[in-house]
């Protein structure tokens, strides 16, 4: 595409939509009109993207047939509402809500590990950016399917309360400066129970098998991104007392050996990807990961209850290759390859 792309991005006064407006004003991408949109209670806001002030306007009132790019940073059900409307009207939508993490005909697409399927687009013109465990996960474990095989994956997501928005930042915070100032806190908001100084082993929904929605979303999301129907995948869930940064804790097993100097060097060639290999060194979701591009792998041994076994820990900024950035990354491949 070489002439200007008109972009819309619903959700714009939201966490993940402001990143989203900050990396699009660094990219490279063509940008024409720039729409913003949100609730009726942020129409007006004006909002910076690359230097442009957009005023905020209503979603309920928007024509995407005038945009060729519509980004969608909101809640599923908000998604599962517009996105295909906008799909009809002609804008191509980039979703990373999880509506459409289920849906076969809608692909899943992370650029570093599956970026072949982005054709998949034009049978209903939406394609899904996956949740921030999914994507730091699946960039990790491709490379080793692809030299070894994978027989089964065992993941434990420790989620920051920025993953439920704006007010899971201010609940946080909240509970936090009422338990440190010795007074009582209500649970009777978000998450219904104390999560200052806290954890919390069920993050969303828990479903009729006993998983929770966020667990099945990361298995699915995993599978569906790495091409393998036969590879298992087993997640847990928590939601941890930290406003940003989402970290897992990998347990894996390959089908041919592969000990850790092998999965080391393979993975340290792997763009986006960062090692921590010093002796005793590892990264951590506030050190190393808020407000950086890559995804953080440390703390990588033996398993030492199986025989081709693999531990190790990855973190991400949730909100930039975790959500916002990896909507930038998708938007570019769109451009250069597919329009």
């Amino acid at each position: 595409m070489q002439n200007k792309c008109d972009v819309v991005v619903v959700g714009a006064t939201g966490l993940v939509g402001g990143t989203l407006l900050e990396l699009l004003g660094e990219s490279d991408l063509p940008l024409g009109d720039v729409s913003l949109l949100a609730t009726e209670e942020s129409a007006g806001k004006r909002l910076n993207v690359g230097g442009r002030h957009v005023a905020v306007r209503p979603l309920s009132e928007f024509d995407f047939s005038t945009v060729q790019l519509a980004f969608f940073a909101v809640p599923e059900a908000v998604a599962a509402e517009y996105a295909p409307r906008a799909a009809e009207a002609g804008a191509i939508v980039i979703d990373c809500s999880g509506a459409f993490a289920a849906e076969q005909d809608i692909p899943v697409i992370v650029p570093e590990v599956n970026a072949e399927m982005l054709a998949d687009f034009r049978e209903r013109g939406i394609i899904a950016s996956p949740s921030p465990g999914a994507i730091q996960l699946s960039m990790v474990l491709k490379p080793l399917l692809d030299a070894a095989g994978l027989q089964q994956v065992h993941v434990t997501l420790c989620e920051p309360v920025s993953a439920s928005g704006r007010e899971g930042v201010d609940e946080l915070a909240r509970q936090t400066a009422r338990l440190m100032n010795g007074q009582g806190i209500e649970v009777d908001g978000l998450y219904g129970r104390q999560i200052a100084f806290n954890m919390l082993p069920l993050v969303g929904e828990q479903l009729g098998s006993g998983a929770s929605r966020a667990e099945v979303r990361l298995a699915l999301e995993t599978m569906r991104l790495l091409g393998d129907p036969a590879l298992r995948v087993n997640a847990t869930a928590v939601r941890v007392p930290v406003f940003f940064g989402t970290a897992l804790t990998v347990a894996l097993e390959t089908v041919q050996p592969m000990d850790v100097a092998q999965a080391a060097s393979l993975l340290a060639g792997v763009p986006g990807l960062a090692a921590v290999d010093e002796e005793g060194g590892y990264a951590s979701a506030i050190t190393e990961a808020v407000g950086d591009d890559r995804v953080w792998v440390s703390r990588l041994r033996p398993d030492l209850s199986r025989e081709q076994g693999l531990n190790l820990c990855l973190v991400t900024d949730n909100l930039r290759k975790g959500a916002a950035l990896n909507c930038v990354q998708i938007a570019q491949l769109l451009i250069k390859d597919h329009l």
